[in-house]
Order: C-alpha cells, then structure tokens, then sequence
C-alpha cells in the first residue's frame, strides 16, 4: 500500500467510506477544550459554566482558554483537555478505597481527575515509562493537589506489556489509555504525514494488546479495565478487543457503556469531531470474570 499523504487518504478513506471527507475536514478544525475546575485551587467560573452533559467533573467549555495559572491558594486553577478525554475516567465508575493503576499515565491529566474520584483513598498508582514523562505526571500533581491529597498516588516506571510477570490480581480498577496513532496529530504535521505507512498502526496495534492482555492478568477477578484511544484505526481500537476474545476466551465480558455524545461501536464506544467537535476518542469496557 502507498505511503505518505496518499496512503493515509487511501488507508483511512478505505475505512470510513464517504463519512472520511467531512471528518478530515473536522480533524483538521481548530480543536475545542474542556476546563475542568481543580477544586484544591478554590478557582470558580466568571461566566455561567457551560457543560457537557454527562461529565461528573465541574468544567467549562468554550473555544478557547487563557493557560490555566496558579491561584493565590497556590495550585493551578483548571486543567485544559478533550471533552471525549473525560470519558474513560468516567467509564471506571472509580470509588474512594479503590486501588487503581493508570497504566500509560502521562502527561498524567486522567490520573488527576482519577485522583479526584478517589478522594486521597485507596491506591493510585500512575505509571509511565519515560523518565521525562513521569516527571510531568508529579509536575502535574504538584500543581493541582496538596501534598495531603498524595498520600495514595505512587508513579512508577515499568513495562506495562510485561507488568504481569510481576503483580497478578492485584487491581479493583485498570485504566489502559494506551499510545496510538493519533492521527489528528499526523495530519497537523506535514513531517510525520510524510514518513506515515500503513505498518505504523499494525505495529502500534501489537503493543497495545499485549499491553491489555497483562491488564487482564493485574485486575482482580470482577475488577474493571477501561481500554482507550485517540486512534480513528479500528486495528488499535474493536480490533484489539475482538483479538482480546480471540486469545483469552471466557475471561472477561464487555461491560456497554453510553455517553451522551459520541456513538457505539462493535465493542465500545467511539466519540469522532465530525459528529460532535470532540475526539477523536475510542474506549471499550472490560470486566475479568477469571
């Protein structure tokens, strides 16, 4: 197959037929953002919030920002992100005294709101490993929450495709928002659309399933993984489920979840900028049943 600009029109025209023109046009829109207040910050709106329903988080949403800023509290006032975004974190149904891993964590925004949920109880433990990317996950949480609040959030740095052949059944909660494609950022940079082949998501689409299939292994038995992506590739999104059914037959089963925007797929849920101005966003719920 062709490679560069080309062969990603051909590649992902082939997979989204005549929807693809308006949803390139969409990528390539000026992106929308969410704030979601920090309460540690004591920060409040000027204007009447406007909200997406379904989002549990305070937050805002207008075209554009200011960069969030520290409050005389000392602590910055909101953190800026894609409404789609919020969902996985939703997706978790996360309780305080649960233990949770995030298992691909920075720049560590999720974990931050995955912290909220938790109220300071239970276990969070944020891993990711790049060495400059874990410091902007502690970056982050110096930023947003007390010292007090960090009491249960641990960053570690280890291979999240071989994290089972050290914990076994150890979570409640797995949050796998694995590296992907990200497509959006491809079309925004002439540089990466000229090296682009279609081996790039087969390759990508590997790694995220082993990385899944040890999430498997680490969640307890009734414990929940939520798998996500900002992929439009169906290899790294239901295809990764669909080969999860494949080669762990009878150990999990998919849990549906609906959001109020966006739209079901085979085995999860996909939120695309054409239809809604958020995303591209993927997820897919699963519940370990042995």
């Amino acid at each position: 197959m062709t490679k560069g600009p080309e062969g990603f029109e051909q590649f992902y025209s082939e997979m989204y037929g005549e929807r693809w023109p308006r949803l390139k046009e969409a990528l390539l829109a000026p992106k929308k953002h969410v704030a979601v207040a920090n309460p540690f910050s004591k920060f409040k709106f000027s204007e009447a919030p406007l909200h997406v329903t379904g989002v549990s988080f305070e937050h805002d949403v207008r075209e554009s920002f200011p960069q969030p800023e520290k409050t005389e509290e000392g602590y910055m006032n909101y953190y800026l992100m894609d409404a789609a975004s919020i969902l996985p974190v939703e997706a978790l149904d996360l309780q305080p005294g649960e233990k949770m891993v995030d298992l691909c964590a920075a720049p560590g925004g999720k974990s931050f709101l995955c912290a909220l949920k938790l109220k300071n109880q239970g276990l969070l433990v944020s891993n990711d490993r790049s060495a400059a990317r874990r410091a902007r996950i502690h970056r982050i949480f110096d930023d947003y929450l007390p010292k007090s609040e960090q009491k249960n959030h641990t960053v570690t740095g280890h291979d999240a495709t071989k994290w089972s052949l050290y914990q076994k059944s150890i979570y409640d909660k797995v949050l796998l928002d694995a590296p992907c494609s990200s497509e959006r950022h491809v079309l925004e940079d002439s540089k990466e659309l000229a090296i682009w082949a279609p081996g790039r998501t087969k390759a990508i689409a590997i790694s995220q399933f082993a990385m899944l299939a040890s999430a498997l292994d680490i969640v307890k038995v009734g414990g929940t993984i939520v798998y996500s992506t900002c992929a439009l590739s169906q290899l790294e999104n239901d295809d990764i489920i669909r080969k999860l059914y494949q080669k762990r037959p009878g150990r999990f089963e998919l849990i549906r979840k609906e959001f109020s925007f966006g739209e079901p797929t085979e085995f999860g849920w996909q939120v695309l900028p054409d239809n809604t101005g958020w995303g591209p966003f993927y997820l897919a719920v699963v519940k370990r049943t042995k």
